[in-house]
C-alpha cells in the first residue's frame, strides 16, 4: 500500500509542534517517541543530554519503516525540552527541519517531494497528565520551502504561515487507545511559486504514425517528408517562466480523531485501522482569498505565448472526515471573481459566482450490506463578463441573468472490496472467478434535484431508480419540467447559430421526449420510465 504523501507530511508537521507531554521532559519525548513509532516510524537520536528538568535532542531522525512502500525522512536538528516549574513543559524546536518524501506512481515511475521547514519563536506550553493532556502552542512565523523530486515537477513552492497559534488536546484509554482534537489559527498564510527554465524541445509527432515513417523512408516525395515533418520548435535559447501567488487571511483549523490500541497503522495499513476504530476529522476556513499568475511560454513558431489571471473569494471552507462510516469530502466558496487573458485567446474570460460548494459522501470498509452515497453541487449566481457576451451575442438577443446550477444525488451501494485496498486504487480488483470486477455497485438512486437556469430557459429533474446485477438496466421512473426552451431555439435562429431550416430536428425530438403543459406551451413536462429488460418509455411511448 503506498502511504498518501500529504496525508503523512501534514501529519508530521502537526506533531512536530505541538508535543505529548508529561510532569517531566524526559517524560515528554517518551511520549513524542512512542507517538510517532504508533504512526509507524522508527526513531533515532544523535545525541541526548540533560536530566531532570531539562532535556536537549539532537539530529532527531524519522524514517518510514522497512514494510512501507514510501521512503520517508524527517530531521529535527535540535529539540529542547524545559520544565516551568509549575507542573507543565515548554519544548521548542530549533533549526530548519527537512523533511523528504519518495513513493512509487501508478507507471512505476518515482515520485516525491523535499521541504524545509522554519519556525523561529516556536514555543510549546503542555499541561496535565501523562493520561489527559493539553499543548497550546504558538508560532509566529512557519516558512515552507519545497520541491518535487520527479524530472517533471520540479516547480519550487514556498509558503509562510504568520502569528499562528492554537490548542491541542490528547486522552489515552486504559485500553491505549486515544482521542485527540485540536484547533487553530493563521492570521495569514501566502504561497509562492516561481519557475523559469529552457522550453522544452518537442518530440517529431509524425513518426508516431508507422504509414507516414513508410512514406519518408520509401521517398515518398520531398514534399510530403517536408510537409510530415513537424521540424519547428522553440529556439535554443528560448525560455518557459511561470510565477503564482497565493493569499488567505484568517485561515482556522478544527479536527479530532481517534486511534485505536494495538499495531495497526493508518498509514501503513488503512482498511485495517479503519475497521479497528480509526476515524479522522478535520476542517478548514478561510477569510477573503486572492491569487494571481503569469506563464510565459515559448511558441513554435517563434515569439512566445503569454498568459495571466486572477481570482479571488469572499470566504472559503474545506473539510474532510474518514472512519468504518465513510468519506466525505466537502467545501465552498463565496463571491468568486476569476479572470484570464491569453495572446492565444481572440477576448478576456471574466466570471463572478455568488456560491460554488460541493460534498461527496461514500463507503470506505467493503460490506455485503447496502451503504449510503451522496453527491451535491451548487453553483449560484454565476455572471459572465460582458466581454463574453459582446463575443457570443452582440446584439443581446439572449437574457443575461445570473446562471445556476443543482446537483443533489443519493443512494446505497454495494462496496465489494474496501477502497483503499491496493487493487481498488489501482483498477485491478477481480471477483472469485478471476475475472475483473466492479467494486462499486448501485443498488438504488434518488434523483433529489437536477436543476439548471441559464440564457432564459430551466430545468428541472426528479425521480427514483433501482439497480439489479446489470447497473445498465436500471427500474424506476425520472421526471422533469422544462421552460424557456422553445423561446430560446427562437433565439438561437435569431442569432444565427442554428439555421432556421433545421430547427424541425430540435423540436421533433422535444416533442418525442416531452408534451407541452396545459395552458402554458412554452413550458414542457416529461416523464421516463425505465422498466425491467432494459426498455424505457418516454410519456409512455417506448423509445427503447
Amino acid at each position: 500500500m503506498h502511504r498518501p504523501l500529504a496525508t503523512s507530511a501534514i501529519a508530521l508537521i502537526l506533531a512536530a509542534g505541538p508535543v505529548f507531554a508529561d510532569v517531566t521532559p524526559n517524560e515528554v519525548w517518551q511520549s513524542l517517541q512512542d507517538s510517532y513509532e504508533d504512526m509507524g516510524y522508527q526513531v533515532d537520536v544523535g545525541t541526548e543530554e540533560g536530566s531532570g528538568d531539562t532535556l536537549t535532542l539532537t539530529d532527531v531522525t524519522l524514517t518510514a519503516a522497512e514494510d512501507d512502500s514510501t521512503d520517508m525522512t524527517l530531521i529535527m536538528p535540535r529539540i529542547e525540552f524545559t520544565a516551568t516549574g509549575d507542573g507543565g513543559v515548554r519544548s521548542v524546536i530549533d533549526g530548519q527541519m527537512t523533511l523528504e518524501m519518495r513513493d512509487t506512481g501508478p507507471e512505476g515511475e518515482e515520485i516525491g517531494f523535499a521541504m524545509t521547514m522554519d519556525a523561529p519563536g516556536n514555543e510549546t506550553i503542555s499541561t496535565g497528565t501523562l493520561e489527559a493532556m493539553q499543548h497550546d502552542f504558538t508560532m509566529p512565523t512557519l516558512m515552507i520551502e519545497g520541491r518535487a523530486l520527479d524530472d517533471v515537477n520540479t516547480v519550487p513552492v514556498t509558503a509562510t504561515l504568520t502569528n499562528v497559534t492554537g490548542t491541542q488536546t490528547v486522552t489515552t484509554a486504559t485500553d491505549g487507545s486515544a482521542t485527540q482534537t485540536g484547533q487553530g489559527r493563521a492570521e495569514a498564510v501566502e504561497m509562492q511559486i516561481t519557475a523559469t527554465g529552457p522550453s522544452p524541445t518537442l518530440e517529431d509527432p509524425t513518426l508516431e504514425d508507422p504509414a507516414l515513417e513508410d512514406d519518408m523512408t520509401n521517398g515518398a516525395g520531398d514534399d510530403a517528408a517536408t510537409e510530415g515533418t513537424a521540424t519547428a520548435e522553440p529556439a535554443p535559447d528560448a525560455t518557459d517562466s511561470f510565477g503564482a501567488t497565493l493569499r488567505i487571511a484568517d485561515l482556522t483549523f478544527e479536527g479530532e480523531g481517534t486511534t485505536p490500541a494495538g499495531e495497526v497503522s493508518f498509514g501503513s495499513q488503512p482498511s485495517e485501522a479503519l475497521k479497528a476504530g480509526f476515524s479522522g476529522r478535520g476542517s478548514f476556513a478561510t477569510g477573503e482569498m486572492t491569487g494571481q499568475f503569469t506563464s510565459d511560454v515559448a511558441a513554435l513558431e517563434g515569439g512566445s505565448s503569454q498568459s495571466s489571471g486572477d481570482f479571488s473569494a469572499a470566504s472559503g471552507t474545506l473539510a474532510v472526515s474518514m472512519s468504518e462510516e465513510g468519506l466525505t469530502y466537502e467545501g465552498s466558496t463565496t463571491d468568486m471573481q476569476t479572470s484570464l487573458t491569453s495572446t492565444d485567446m481572440p477576448f478576456p474570460i471574466s466570471y463572478v459566482a455568488a456560491l460554488n460548494s460541493f460534498r461527496l459522501a461514500m463507503p470506505v470498509v467493503a460490506s455485503e450490506a447496502e451503504q449510503p452515497f451522496s453527491l451535491r453541487y451548487v453553483l449560484e449566481g454565476l455572471t459572465l463578463d460582458d466581454a463574453i457576451w459582446q463575443a457570443m451575442d452582440p446584439e443581446s438577443t439572449l437574457p443575461r441573468d445570473p446562471a445556476s446550477l443543482s446537483i443533489d444525488l443519493e443512494g446505497q451501494t454495494v462496496l465489494t472490496q474496501d477502497f483503499m485496498d491496493p487493487d481498488y486504487m489501482e483498477g485491478t480488483a477481480t471477483g472469485p472467478d478471476g475475472e475483473p470486477q466492479m467494486p462499486f455497485l448501485p443498488r438504488s438512486l434518488s434523483i433529489k434535484d437536477i436543476s439548471l437556469d441559464a440564457v432564459g430557459a430551466s430545468m428541472q429533474m426528479a425521480g427514483d431508480l433501482t439497480f439489479g446485477d446489470d447497473p445498465s438496466q436500471p427500474v424506476g421512473t425520472v421526471e422533469g419540467t422544462f421552460s424557456g426552451i422553445n423561446t430560446l431555439l427562437d433565439r438561437l435562429v435569431q442569432m444565427g447559430v442554428v439555421p432556421q431550416e433545421q430547427l424541425m430536428g430540435p423540436r421533433m425530438m422535444l416533442a418525442m421526449f416531452a408534451r407541452p403543459v396545459e395552458g402554458n406551451p412554452d413550458q414542457l413536462q416529461t416523464e421516463l420510465e425505465f422498466r425491467e429488460g432494459g426498455s424505457i418509455f418516454a410519456n409512455g411511448q417506448q423509445i427503447q
